[in-house]
This record gives C-alpha cells, structure tokens and sequence, in this order.
C-alpha cells in the first residue's frame, strides 16, 4: 500500500506539472505527455491500492 500511495504523489506531481506548462504555454505535445503520464500513474496507485485492500 506504501507503493501505491508514493505512485498517486507522483501522479498528482505530473499532474501539477503540466498544469505549470499549460500556464506557461510550452507546446502542447508537452502537456499532452504530463498528463498522459500523470493519469497513468493515478490510475496505476489506484487500482493497485484497491486490488491491495
């Protein structure tokens, strides 16, 4: 459960950080990415955290 709870803080980091680009107006491939990988690794904590319960 520690694992996942480290993987929902690392999505909730890429999260914040496309959010910072899309504020800054980097391409938009960039943001795209973040938030591709944010809500993969969210989805990931999460699932793992509930199949651990």
């Amino acid at each position: 459960m520690t694992a996942s709870v480290l993987v929902l803080v690392l999505g909730a980091f890429f999260v914040g950080g496309a959010i910072s680009f899309a504020q800054q107006r980097k391409p938009l491939w960039s943001v795209v990415l973040l938030a591709a990988v944010a809500a993969a690794l969210i989805g990931y904590g999460a699932y793992s955290w509930f199949v651990s319960l």
